[in-house]
Formats: structure tokens, sequence, C-alpha cells
């Protein structure tokens, strides 16, 4: 794929940025919490402070939206929307499941995006039009058009209290009606792993614009769907605690809203 200049710098500040990660991974972190369960690392910090800076050089006057400083200039035309650290729980435990998360939003729409899990070695990209793909290879969503021979994935949100009713209804669920559900503690990368096949379907809510902004774009590209648990559009907010987010491939994204919906 002949990449954009956006694609181009989205990659090298995510392997940068990447970079850091693994100066801290299985290190000692200054660990500090924004909420009970929810931590935050020099290692998160330091990864958003050099993909700013790179952004920034190619494109001056972009917006950002990053998880660790909150929305600055996020009406502005063009806006990256990145999480310099997804899977923080899993990185200040050692395991190896966590990733770089950088999109590009124009207007209302994203148009490129960069998953990077430098600890795997695994790298997932998708621009408008262009394709998806897995460390250069082009990818697609799986063909699965069985539930009950389908592998999902979820995950739990860190405010779950005044929630639980509903969040581990629609797991019970779920798992009653698949083949198997599993936690990989990941957002970005349950989606990258969507849009490339080896799952089949996500579903979580309480999401933030940073957690699935890349994974958007790359499961749509791959040929996937998303939508929110209605099988609409409001599937993407700037910072909803209300968002409902579902993907799949084309032939099961009808019976996964029926069971989020039952």
């Amino acid at each position: 794929m002949q990449l954009s200049n956006y694609l181009k710098t989205a990659l090298k500040a995510a392997e940068a940025g990447a970079g850091i990660l693994m100066k801290y991974y299985g290190k000692t972190l200054n660990i500090e919490y924004k909420s009970a369960t929810d931590p935050v690392s020099q290692a998160d910090k330091n990864s958003q402070k050099k993909i700013i800076s790179i952004i920034k050089k190619d494109f001056p006057t972009h917006g950002f939206l990053a998880e660790e400083d909150g929305v600055s200039d996020i009406q502005k035309e063009f806006c990256w929307i990145i999480d310099p650290l997804d899977g923080t729980v899993n990185f200040v435990h050692g395991l190896p499941q966590f990733c770089v998360s950088i999109a590009l939003k124009h207007k209302k729409e994203i148009i490129a995006g960069v998953i990077y899990a430098p600890a795997i070695k695994e790298v997932f990209i998708a621009q408008k039009g262009k394709g998806a793909y897995f460390n250069g290879k082009r990818i697609k969503s799986s063909k699965n058009a069985l539930l009950t021979r389908s592998l999902g994935v979820t995950g739990f949100p860190y405010q779950i209290k005044g929630k639980e009713d509903r969040v581990f209804k629609n797991f019970e669920n779920m798992v009653l009606n698949v083949q198997g559900v599993r936690r990989l503690g990941s957002a970005a990368l349950d989606m990258a792993y969507t849009a490339c096949g080896r799952l089949d379907f996500f579903w979580e809510e309480t999401l933030k614009g940073w957690d699935i902004a890349a994974g958007i774009i790359i499961i749509k590209e791959a040929g996937g769907v998303v939508t929110d648990y209605k099988g609409g559009k409001d599937y993407f907010s700037v910072n909803n605690d209300a968002t409902m987010l579902a993907a799949s491939n084309k032939k099961l994204h009808k019976q996964l809203l029926g069971i989020l919906n039952d």
C-alpha cells in the first residue's frame, strides 16, 4: 500500500512512542491512579509527549485528543486521536498485550489509523479507501457466519458500578450463545484482532475516543462493521461514558446485536 503522508507520520510517531514504552516495560514504574483501578505511569506520559512532538513537527496546525492530556483543539478540521498506551494494566503487570493507538480524524470521519503492539511486534494500519494491513499484508475480517462457532472479545469498564447488571447480562448471554469469549485487556488490540479475523466480534461500553478511533477505520477497511448496540452510528464520542460499540464481520453483526439487545 502507498502510504499517505498522514499515515507515514502516524506510523513514525507510533514507532517512537512504542520505543519509549519498551524502555519501561518490565521495569519498576511510578504508578498513579486516575481512579481506584485505572493506572497511569511515566511510560504513558512520556510516550504521549514523544508522539505529539513528532506529529506537531509535520502538521503544526492540527488538533489533538490524547488520553493523558484531555481535549486540545478537538474542533479543528484535522484532529489526531492518541492513546499512548492502551492496555496499561497489562503493561504494569508485565503482560505483552498492550499497544500504541493513533488515528487521524478529518472533520467527522476517521481517515487513518495505526495500532502498534511492540512487545509482540505487531503493526496494524489502515487509511480511508486503501484497505487494512497487518505487518505489511492485507487483512480481512472473518467469514464466519455462525455465532456458535465464533470467538469474541470484550472488556469491562473501569467504572463498572451502576452498569454491572447490563454488562454481566450481556457477557452471560454471549457466553451461552457463542464458541468462546476472551478478555485481553486492550480495546485497540481487540479491534485489530477482529479486523484480521483472529476474532469474529468485539463489544464493549464506556469506551473513550482514543480507545477505539484507530480500530474503527482498521475494522472498516478490513471489510468489517462497526455500530452502536442498536446498529446505529452513535458509537464514537470524545468523552462519553454512555458509548456502546459492537464490531464484527458483516455476516455476524445482526446476530451479535440481537444478543446485545435481548
